[in-house]
């Protein structure tokens, strides 16, 4: 049976192994690294950041100056958060240099395994399968000016088409498949890297301390969603509200972008009545 891959635990025991490290770092960026290990929990210099936070996975190509990161999240951290591990490990590399060029290629990989609520500017929820932030300019018309590397790919289990480029998808389906279908996943085995992650990832593979471990993660992301389920509401309940005090958009329309029903919007607005 396949470990599920959305436990901290199990998924970094898959991905910390070189050989299918970098062949995911391949299927997502395109890019070929050399590496001997994959290092976890890594913290940033507190030169960097004021916020101390670790890397889950890290790994550093030395002699192609490369540096490859990759963030597992299962609960609902915001666009904001991303953006800090990314500016972070851009700062590390230029503070390394002695002028204001950067030192190595920065890449981060934010692997999302449950749903998110992340909005654009105008309050509009986001729903990709693949979202890709750089560093580049653009003219006024548009057109990229490619002066560096740096890029971060944020990668959605939850909203995987027929459309997600086919490399991609096979990495989000060992995930998903892991926790919908780890007797039977529906995977595909053509790619040796893929057959590698579904052997380190077998339930006979894994001994008691890890078992130990990834049951204390699962009791901490039950703890975890809870909290964020009851936050969500309060905070969708309250925007709900200013959403038909405004009066802008119709009682459906709320309901689809809140992904609710007509029900919890009139109880809403009754409520607000009393």
């Amino acid at each position: 049976m396949l470990a599920n891959l959305d436990n901290e635990v199990h998924f970094k025991k898959v991905f910390t192994n070189v050989e299918v490290f970098t062949a995911f770092v391949k299927d997502v960026l395109g890019i070929d690294i050399h590496i001997d290990k994959v290092e976890t929990e890594k913290l940033l210099p507190s030169k960097v950041s004021s916020i101390k936070f670790r890397m889950d996975l890290f790994a550093e190509d030395k002699d192609q100056r490369t540096v490859v990161e990759i963030q597992k999240v299962d609960y609902d951290y915001t666009y904001d958060r991303f953006t800090h591990y990314f500016s972070s490990n851009l700062v590390d590399v230029q503070r390394s240099s002695r002028t204001y060029e950067y030192a190595k290629d920065v890449y981060v990989i934010v692997v999302v395994t449950s749903a998110y609520k992340v909005s654009d500017k105008n309050g509009v929820l986001i729903k990709d399968d693949v979202l890709v932030t750089d560093i580049n300019p653009r003219t006024l018309n548009g057109e990229l000016r490619e002066m560096y590397n740096h890029k971060m790919v944020i990668l959605n289990t939850t909203h995987v088409t027929p459309e997600t480029p086919a490399a991609i998808k096979d990495w989000l389906d060992l995930i998903i498949e892991s926790k919908k279908n780890p007797e039977n996943p529906k995977i595909n085995t053509s790619k040796p890297a893929i057959v590698k992650a579904v052997e380190l990832g077998q339930t006979d593979n894994i001994d008691p301390e890890e078992v130990a471990e990834a049951k204390i993660e699962e009791m901490r992301k039950e703890a975890v969603a809870r909290i964020e389920t009851d936050t969500r509401k309060e905070t969708d309940k309250l925007r709900i509200s200013q959403a038909l005090k405004q009066g802008r958009l119709s009682k459906n329309e709320i309901a689809e972008l809140f992904e609710t029903s007509l029900d919890e919007i009139e109880k809403i607005e009754k409520e607000m009545n009393q």
